[in-house]
């Protein structure tokens, strides 16, 4: 667990570690209803980012070499501990992002439902066969990890998003680098305690603290393979525009979006109604498959 004690900021986890990190400087989760600083933090700086990536890339090889099911392994520790503590983490996430508390529970359950679906589908067959136009020869896919992942995750699904992140590319031989939302690290925290105590190998999964520079450091390094962002459309087009244009690196962006709702003359207007509604305003509208 953190080595937090008293009033202490919460630290950052490298290569296996707790850490203060490099930088001097601190921010406070709070309780965007009430204004009461819920927890304090460390704030991640570009030599804490350099240190995750280290660890990171060192962990690849190690990592990748493992069977998709002992990799899967790790996972499922951290399902359980999802579902044992549903109503717990839920609270916390209504606390710290201002959900009511069945989406706050909800968030829970999402993410508990991808690493299930992650880990489950260690034991799946993998692969491809590919139509060759040579009789005697057979062609095939094979994926193989890409690298070193970094994850950027937003403050309004702080617990389900980072698992649709990192659950699926820690299970295919990734090694992950995390930036939580700054208007979530206590959750973020949580999450990070969890791969701690699933025992996960030291540098395969590493989380920074911070804002958008820390974020930044991650997304713009050059031992950064594929880069996973969830948040802003304005980040995630400049994201995109810098390293999609890279030869050998990814980035796949998730951004906001108000989607149009088509009712069709066959509807059942109660149910369509009903439905708009709930796209438009649940979450206070504050996600990207709102309409």
């Amino acid at each position: 667990m953190s080595q937090q004690t008293g009033t202490q900021p919460h630290q950052h986890y490298i290569a296996g570690e707790w850490t203060d990190g490099s930088g001097s400087e601190t921010f406070a989760s709070e309780n965007p209803a009430t204004g009461e600083t819920l927890a304090e933090f460390q704030r991640g700086t570009a030599d804490d980012v350099d240190a995750a990536l280290e660890a990171a890339e060192e962990a690849f090889e190690d990592w990748r070499a493992l069977s998709y099911i002992d990799r899967a392994e790790y996972l499922w520790d951290i399902y359980h501990e999802l579902r044992e503590r549903h109503q717990e983490l839920g609270e916390i996430v209504s606390q710290e992002c201002g959900k009511e508390i069945s989406e706050g529970k909800a968030d829970v359950t999402e993410a508990w439902h991808m690493v299930e679906w992650a880990a489950g589908n260690a034991r799946h067959p993998h692969g491809d066969v590919v139509p060759s136009e040579v009789a005697n020869k057979d062609a095939y896919m094979r994926r193989k990890p890409r690298g070193v992942i970094g994850c950027v995750t937003p403050w309004n699904f702080p617990v389900a998003i980072p698992f649709w992140h990192m659950a699926i590319a820690l299970v295919e031989g990734n090694t992950v680098v995390w930036k939580p939302a700054e208007q979530t690290p206590w959750c973020g925290q949580i999450i990070a305690e969890m791969f701690e105590d699933s025992g996960i190998p030291e540098g395969v999964f590493n989380m920074i603290q911070g804002y958008g520079d820390a974020g930044a450091a991650i997304t713009d390094d050059e031992r950064v393979d594929t880069v996973l962002f969830t948040g802003s459309a304005e980040v995630g087009q400049e994201i995109a525009s810098k390293v999609g244009g890279e030869p050998g690196k990814l980035a796949a962006c998730e951004m906001g979006g108000k989607n149009g709702i088509i009712v069709t003359e066959e509807a059942d207007l109660d149910i369509a109604v009903h439905s708009a509604i709930m796209s438009s305003f649940k979450t206070t509208g504050q996600r990207c498959v709102s309409s």
